[in-house]
């Protein structure tokens, strides 16, 4: 069903929600996890309207907002809701994302001059990112109590440091942010990524967990995504790591491939 100009919402059982954000510029997967006495928010997208009138109608409960890492495109409604909360981490890497012209040059890399003025005119009002709000941050053992319903934090970092998925035992769900995803993960952001043997270790942490989720919510892409992903992804970070990955070129950007993903990497590595 359609809710609002840009969002999409699926609902995946009873009490969880899919929300897609959809424009021409971007897309992104924002989930709503409903308890019996709170809900909890993962990510906010980037911050059209719309966004919170299509998360009040989907419930009436309190709105607990967590953040599965602190780019700008998963934080852009944060400050709507009463409560917010990501990995402490990521602090660095939120004081990033909410400055504009770092955004602007981590959208347009690799643009030609006019695609760069055109995204920069396009996004402006959405890379001011209000980072008003009462923030909270929380280490590698939170869980959020929602009320017959508990979500659990796995730290993945890689993408960036402070990068976490969310566990859903009961529901036997997985909700992974940008740490896995369809087609790839980016690990060549200068100033924030992991070096590719962090995400490797984070790739073990999600296999060894591999019998508590029977699949994978995305935070772009397709999904959900099946969790043999999760051993091509550990596959291709250790063929980094090892020296022997085969590398190609996609948007501009230097990447290993394995199957069917890839993962970006710095030009150097």
């Amino acid at each position: 069903m359609r809710m609002a100009k840009t969002y999409h919402v699926r609902q995946l059982n009873g009490n969880t929600y899919l929300i897609e954000e959809k424009t021409p510029i971007n897309q992104g997967l924002c989930y709503l996890l409903c308890g019996e006495e709170r809900a909890l928010l993962i990510d906010t997208g980037l911050g059209y309207r719309g966004f919170k009138e299509t998360v009040m109608e989907l419930t009436k409960l309190p709105v607990i907002v967590a953040n599965t890492h602190a780019h700008v495109d998963h934080i852009g409604s944060n400050h709507c809701f009463g409560e917010i909360w990501f990995h402490e981490a990521d602090r660095p890497t939120f004081a990033l994302h909410a400055d504009p012209a770092y955004t602007l040059k981590l959208l347009t890399a690799e643009m030609p001059a006019p695609m760069r003025m055109l995204v920069d005119v396009l996004t402006r009002k959405l890379r001011r990112v209000d980072t008003s709000g009462n923030y909270h941050y929380f280490g590698d053992d939170k869980v959020f109590q929602l009320g017959g319903r508990e979500v659990e934090v796995i730290w993945t970092p890689g993408h960036s440091p402070g990068c976490v998925c969310f566990l859903d035992r009961e529901a036997r769900m997985l909700f992974s942010g940008d740490s896995v995803c369809e087609w790839g993960v980016l690990l060549h952001f200068e100033k924030e990524s992991c070096p590719p043997k962090t995400y490797l270790e984070s790739m073990e942490r999600l296999k060894a967990l591999k019998e508590a989720y029977d699949a994978i919510w995305p935070g772009h892409h397709g999904y959900p995504v099946e969790k043999s992903y999760v051993d091509e992804y550990l596959t291709c970070a250790r063929q980094i790591v090892d020296g022997t990955a085969e590398y190609g070129t996609t948007q501009g950007r230097r990447c290993a491939k394995y199957k069917r993903i890839l993962i970006t990497v710095p030009k150097e590595t």
